[in-house]
């Protein structure tokens, strides 16, 4: 995946935040997927950003963490719920 790359909720998905963990879910395959606090700020955060890259500065600055370990962490997280027909990839 490029860091170029925008990432979004696939079609059919929704995410249903409780509290502060969220759940992504397809309606058409019932697959789902849960996340924790940092997984559902990385995803919204994804949503609303024009790149990965653009994502990742954004919350470098939230947690104060090594923007490496984050981009992979956060790579991690986009291809693993894309392999469940969760969230949709377009390359830049």
């Amino acid at each position: 995946m490029e860091l170029t790359a925008r990432v979004r909720l696939a079609k059919d998905v929704l995410m249903q935040k409780v509290g502060d963990d969220a759940i992504l879910l397809n309606l058409n395959t019932e697959n789902y997927f849960a996340l924790d606090e940092v997984g559902t700020r990385i995803i919204a955060t994804l949503e609303e950003s024009n790149s990965v890259t653009q994502a990742v500065r954004k919350l470098v600055g939230i947690y104060e963490v090594d923007e490496i370990k984050l981009t992979r962490d956060a790579i991690r997280l986009v291809e693993e719920c894309e392999q469940y027909g969760l969230l949709h990839i377009t390359e830049a």
